[in-house]
Formats: structure tokens, sequence, C-alpha cells
């Protein structure tokens, strides 16, 4: 993780720690496995056969995101949940079979390596990486059958800011100017800086220290509202997550009379 990151692995983790403990509630921490796509527009005219190929091309990219959130209680069964979380999107577009001479892309060049074998394929990993505040709603659906566990619904939405956006292009079976990986600016993009997500899903929560500390898993289907870009081809963005972190329930502290 590069170091301008930081700052976001710092608030992640002591965000829930500046609530006050006069307030019920509980922190929650985690990592957040992700697999995300993209729906792909065009404000030109693109013939059939090229979306057809484009919808071969294009498959899930697999990332990791992070979560702090603190979960204020309105009932011992309904929480609203508020925090910070560092959301990272994309898809993967997979380019193949290209031939000697062949433009790779416009920022790596044409294909000149004559030592290839076999198959040979790029795939373009499309990044866009946002911190997120999501504010959600989560009632509890188990009953008092499990003595140790419990299962909750979530419902809710988030705006989000972006922090980076580029194309890692990485090649496979040939080299160019002797490299396999590249980072590509592509600024027909016209990255979004801003954007609206809608949030659902379950969460399971398990006990495993006395009466406050959980661990939970939490899967999520995640909706930006808006297109990722503004380019001539654009990009609508969904993603599905898997939690997995911890849960600590502070004690309250009593007020002085």
């Amino acid at each position: 993780m590069k170091f301008k990151y930081f700052w976001v692995l710092f608030l992640l983790a002591y965000l829930p720690t500046l609530q006050a403990q006069k307030i019920k509630g509980a922190m929650y921490w985690s990592v957040t496995p992700t697999l995300s796509n993209s729906f792909t527009t065009f404000q030109n005219s693109v013939s059939s056969q090229v979306k057809d190929s484009l919808k071969k091309q294009d498959r899930w990219r697999s990332a990791i995101g992070a979560s702090a959130m603190f979960g204020l209680e309105l009932s011992p069964t309904r929480k609203v949940m508020i925090g910070l979380q560092f959301s990272n999107y994309g898809f993967t577009r997979k380019r193949e079979n290209y031939q000697f001479l062949d433009i790779l892309h416009p920022e790596i060049g044409v294909m000149a390596d004559l030592s290839q074998t076999g198959n040979n394929y790029i795939d373009f990993n499309y990044r866009y990486q946002y911190l997120t505040i999501p504010i959600l709603y989560s009632m509890q659906i188990s009953g008092r059958t499990m003595k140790a566990s419990t299962i909750h619904w979530n419902i809710g939405g988030s705006v989000s800011g972006l922090v980076h956006h580029d194309i890692r292009a990485v090649l496979h079976g040939f080299s160019a100017r002797g490299e396999k990986v590249f980072k590509l600016k592509n600024e027909d993009e016209n990255p979004g800086l801003f954007n609206a997500n809608f949030h659902t899903g379950f969460r399971l929560e398990n006990l495993i220290d006395g009466k406050r500390t959980y661990i939970f898993v939490q899967p999520s289907l995640n909706i930006p509202l808006l297109n990722a870009n503004y380019g001539k081809e654009r990009h609508h963005l969904y993603a599905l997550s898997f939690e997995v972190g911890f849960i600590f329930k502070p004690e309250k502290k009593e007020s002085n009379q």
C-alpha cells in the first residue's frame, strides 16, 4: 500500500473510537474482499459486433477494501450504522490474440516481442478507488434459537469520493519495452469525482469473548447510482463484497450526577 493511502487506513482504524462511550452502540472493523464488474454504454454510434466483443472481454475484477463503522443502537434488534469505507471497484478487460506490430495501447506501443510463445493476451484492470461514507439501517432477523449468533439485514446508501483511478495493464506471454506491467492514465476516461451508492446485504455475528467481542461476516450487494466515468465509453459499476471483521461493544459509561 502506498504511503498516500496511510491517512485512509488511519481514519478507518481510528474513526469508531471517536464515538463517546455514553452512546449505546458497537464498533465494527473489517477487511472487504470484493468482486466488481461494469455495464458499458457508449456516447457515439458503435456497432452491435463491437458491443458483443467487449461484453465477452469484460470480466469480474477482485480487490480488497476496508471498513470502520459505528452502530448506534435504536433498540435491542435495530441499529443505524455510519462510518468510513475504502471501496475498491472496477473490472478487467481481457484482450488476446495479438499479432506482430499490432497496437497494444497508445501508452504502451506496438507488439514488437518476437520471442512470445503460446497464447498472448493483456488484462486491462480498470481500477476506481473511493473513500466512502455509508449510512445503513440494520435489523436483526434471527430468533432466540441461535444462542451465540445473530443474523442481521442491512440496507442503506452512501456517498463516495474518488481517491485514485488508473488502468493496470498486465501482459501475459510477451513483454513490451522490457516490461510486463503498465499503469495507464488513459485521460480520455474522464473519471467522475463523486458517486452515490445503494447497499444491501446480511451480516452474521458470532460472540467470541464475554459479552463485548464478536466476529462477523457480511455479504453485500453494492450498486453505484452514477457512471464511474464520462468518456465516450462509460462504465456503470456494480460489486459483490464479503466483509470479514470483528465487533467491539464497549461498556456504557454512566454520567456523574
